[in-house]
């Protein structure tokens, strides 16, 4: 009988190390799976954990509670010196209130390592997985901005509107931990010549739902999450995120293209009275002409007939009349039943939307109890080293990557950047940047080359910004519209600019 290994990562960012580390050990089976301390249990009773398998690897909160469940031995992939100090790299260039919380012997590493290279960031650490949330309701109400911690303290920070980054495992502590495992085993067996077998498995599957439609997506209370939000905002935003969700009241979110407000739909959803239920969201551009919306209440009504959940109306604003029309008697039909949230999405301001025909009034009458307003990411320009931290510890649990940061002279370049796509192209770009990037910080001129790139694409693509058919007051009606998103949806400024007045501005959009 085959030796068998289990891994199980807590993030994908593990996993792919094991995945490329496990081929050096010929002579084991090493399964690879991804789940968290929350579905670690589950993995285990379902791959039938005391039968099959001999030891163990995981790491933190994840091993404590798969001890519970479990008499296999397991191993504990442990947090090293090198560890420590990428995560004191990568929260060096995040400027506000940042913490580090821990267990003792993690918080004891820290410490002596932060004081010894002279890093001034504050630690502290919990005796029990319990204490995690009370720890993180008293840091929010202190001001902390960033949590640096553990997978717990990672994913119960950011159910608390809290940036977060999770101090993660490289190569090294992860060779560790097999090397142990193997030792192990040969302690547990005397047999030889076995054969390697490394095997990826996902997070276990889950239920599958039978849509009636492509544009409609629902999500199980299990699959809403920050940790599967893998853009980044600036904190001002999540900010107005967390304080604006927590309402039963219909909520509408507007922004230019590129400000992601799919997400931010998504963490509305995360954070509002609904979080625990149900999430449906509607591609509203997708719906065809003819659709019969009769099987769309229907849906809705068999998804949320048992305890209720969120609705997400994404890009109402491209819906045709007769489709808006549709939507306005469904949500009168759920108005009675306060256990759904309505959330819908558009990219013009409210008012704009009403008063050239893109949004129904009758439908705005409905949704338009809370707003929230995204701006344009230049207005963020104070933000963006910040937000480069938050990227760059999301894309080291997304792909393990080594960069760290990017150099000062390059925080500045990118600070003065103007974003013409918003958060989406920061993203983009930063992403771009990473993964070319060999060492651990990303240099001067390799942010110059790539915005030079970014420079250039979007020259040419202004060159003729401005559809020129139709008639004179529909070409009037793009350029005023071009004119808005330059201006950041600034109406002020768009009627200083074109010389016109508010009531003139309003009257040439109908």
């Amino acid at each position: 009988m085959k030796t068998k290994i289990l891994f199980l990562a807590p993030y994908f960012g593990l996993k792919e190390i094991a995945m490329s580390v496990s081929s050096e050990y010929k002579d084991f089976q090493i399964d690879v799976y991804q789940g968290n301390y929350e579905q670690g249990p589950k993995i285990l009773k379902q791959v039938n954990i005391n039968e099959k398998y001999d030891v163990i690897i995981t790491r933190g909160g994840t091993a404590e509670i798969c001890r519970t469940i479990t008499q296999t031995p397991i191993v504990e992939i442990y947090i090293n010196a090198f560890d420590i100090l990428r995560i004191l790299k990568l929260s060096q260039g995040y400027n506000g209130k940042k913490i580090f919380l821990s267990y003792p012997n993690i918080f004891k590493s820290f410490k002596q390592l932060s004081e010894l290279l002279g890093y001034s960031i504050e630690s502290k650490c919990y005796l029990e997985h319990k204490d995690i949330r009370d720890l993180i309701k008293e840091l929010k109400q202190e001001n902390y901005e960033l949590i640096i911690g553990d997978n717990l303290v990672y994913e119960t920070a950011q159910e608390f509107g809290i940036n977060s980054i999770l101090i993660t495992s490289g190569i090294e502590a992860v060779k560790s931990a097999i090397d142990e495992a193997v030792r192990l085993c040969n302690a547990l067996s005397n047999k030889k010549d076995l054969k390697y077998e490394a095997i990826e498995y996902s997070h276990y599957k889950k239920r599958e739902k039978n849509n009636i439609n492509d544009f409609i997506k629902i999500l199980d209370s299990d699959e809403i999450s920050p940790s599967f939000v893998h853009t980044v905002f600036p904190q001002t935003i999540l900010s107005q995120i967390s304080y604006l969700s927590n309402t039963p009241l219909p909520t509408i979110i507007t922004g230019e293209d590129g400000m992601c407000k799919n997400d931010v739909g998504y963490l509305c959803t995360y954070y509002g009275p609904q979080k625990r239920k149900s999430l449906m969201c509607i591609s509203c551009h997708s719906i065809p002409e003819h659709y019969n919306y009769d099987s769309l209440y229907g849906l809705i009504i068999d998804n949320f007939k048992d305890e209720g959940g969120t609705l997400f109306l994404e890009d109402i604003d491209t819906l045709c009349k007769e489709g808006q029309k549709k939507i306005a008697n469904i949500l009168k039909k759920l108005d009675k039943n306060n256990t759904i949230k309505i959330i819908a999405s558009c990219e013009l301001p409210v008012e704009i939307c009403v008063s050239s025909g893109k949004l129904l009034r009758q439908l705005r009458s409905i949704m338009d109890e809370v707003r929230i307003e995204l701006k344009p990411l230049k207005n963020y320009s104070n933000e963006i080293s910040n937000m480069v931290s938050m990227y760059l510890a999301k894309l080291d649990l997304r792909c393990a990557s080594q960069v760290v940061g990017i150099k000062e002279d390059g925080i500045k370049l990118l600070s003065d950047y103007t974003w013409p796509e918003n958060v989406r192209q920061f993203t983009r770009v930063v992403n771009q940047l990473a993964l070319k990037c060999n060492n651990s910080y990303i240099n001067v001129d390799e942010v110059k080359a790539a915005l030079k790139v970014e420079i250039e694409n979007h020259k040419n693509a202004s060159l003729v910004p401005i559809d020129l058919n139709g008639s004179l007051k529909e070409i009037e009606t793009r350029i005023i519209k071009y004119v808005i998103e330059q201006e950041g949806m600034n109406q002020v400024k768009v009627e200083k600019r074109l010389k016109i007045s508010h009531s003139t501005l309003w009257r040439k959009l109908k």
